[in-house]
């Protein structure tokens, strides 16, 4: 955990600018068009919500540290930390993979969201 730690805030800062093109709505069709979950449900679909200091989706927000972004001509890959919840805090690295145009979030080792595509 004390290594986990001092990488943190050894890591160099990330700018911005290197995590613009995974800033935006991404999600499946279903989540971009705000379709409902079950056919006679009432709760609706939503997007992810990437922003340069957090991440939401629905109801639910990530606090965002970015760590390392690593870009090549045909791919952006991103970690950061995320502190997630307001009464539980739940603490999550995330991996942010944008290849083709398709974003995929995958949450510790446990989990992953996509491929997702821009909502426009």
């Amino acid at each position: 955990m004390r290594l986990l730690l001092a990488l943190v805030f050894i890591a160099p800062p990330v700018i911005a600018q290197e995590i613009q093109p995974l800033v935006g709505l991404w999600g499946t069709e279903a989540q971009c068009t705000g379709a409902l979950i079950t056919p006679k449900g009432t709760k609706r679909a939503t997007p992810f919500d990437v922003r340069p200091d957090w991440l939401g989706n629905g109801d639910v927000w990530c606090r965002l540290n970015w760590t390392a972004v690593q870009t090549t001509e045909t791919d952006t890959v991103a970690i950061a930390q995320a502190v997630c919840g307001e009464d539980a805090v739940r603490d999550y690295r995330l991996t942010f993979r944008l290849v083709d145009d398709a974003l995929t979030i995958n949450w510790d080792l446990f989990f992953q969201n996509g491929p997702m595509k821009r909502c426009s």
